[in-house]
């Protein structure tokens, strides 16, 4: 009598752990603190920011054809790759303390969270940091002289583009504003 035996060996695989990664790019502080002086921005006057760059997929999600005919006509080539690069690095990136000019940082580390439960804490332990803001990764064109950028405070969500003109950064369409009614 002849036997075979086949069992099957599941191969183990480790989730490689995220890292949380600092931005360093100068550039990216220039547009922040260049959007935090605009007129359209500044009445704000935040105390707190939030230190989490990754909201930008929240915008892509709710209307992605706006997003991506919009930086066709703000980039001038819809370099998809590039971008969908970008928004990817945005989520483990995070703001270095002490390069956003006149506000303090509140930590918002998404790298260790496993549960939506632990989302529900860490969202609910930034309500004692009033008022904050949150700005997301600018996502650059090729020549890194227009940007995507969203802006949120405790009531209201912006998604705009910027533009770099004679060394000075400024708001060259804002696409969507919602109020949000608590």
């Amino acid at each position: 009598t002849l036997f075979f035996s086949c069992q099957k060996k599941e191969a183990i695989m480790s989730v490689p752990k995220i890292e949380k990664q600092y931005i360093t790019d100068p550039l990216v502080y220039e547009v922040i603190n260049a959007v935090l002086k605009m007129p359209e921005i500044s009445e704000y006057k935040p105390d707190y920011m939030i230190n989490c760059s990754y909201i930008l997929d929240f915008a892509i999600n709710e209307d992605k054809k706006a997003f991506y005919t919009l930086t066709e006509k703000y980039f001038g080539e819809n370099d998809t790759l590039n971008i969908y690069n970008q928004i990817e690095k945005s989520k483990v990136s995070y703001y270095s303390e002490g390069k956003i000019n006149n506000v303090k940082m509140i930590d918002y580390d998404l790298t260790k969270i496993a549960k939506s439960e632990q989302l529900d804490s860490l969202n609910q332990s930034i309500k004692k940091y009033r008022p904050y803001i949150t700005i997301s990764f600018p996502i650059f064109n090729k020549q890194r002289n227009v940007a995507h950028v969203s802006f949120s405070d405790d009531g209201s969500v912006k998604y705009f583009f910027i533009k770099k003109t004679d060394g000075k950064w400024e708001i060259i369409t804002i696409y969507s504003e919602t109020i949000v009614c608590y």
